[in-house]
């Protein structure tokens, strides 16, 4: 899995840096909600509930006390 930068021009989008992907290739776009929005904050709020299912727990509690 890798990580590209890119950007909307109005009609596609377009990655700002040369990538070796195959033709045709399956990708996955994410992109945030909003024009002014941050894209890394939107995934850590994406992650909140499986990061407190993982870090709530009472196998974890000895971790606590660290």
């Amino acid at each position: 899995m890798r990580t590209f930068n890119a950007h909307y021009d109005g009609r596609f989008i377009v990655l700002d840096e040369p990538a070796r992907i195959k033709t045709n290739a399956k990708v996955k776009v994410i992109a945030p909600d909003t024009e002014d929005g941050d894209l890394a904050d939107g995934c850590a709020r994406l992650s909140e509930t499986t990061f407190q299912k993982i870090w709530d727990n009472p196998l974890d509690a000895d971790y606590d006390q660290l």
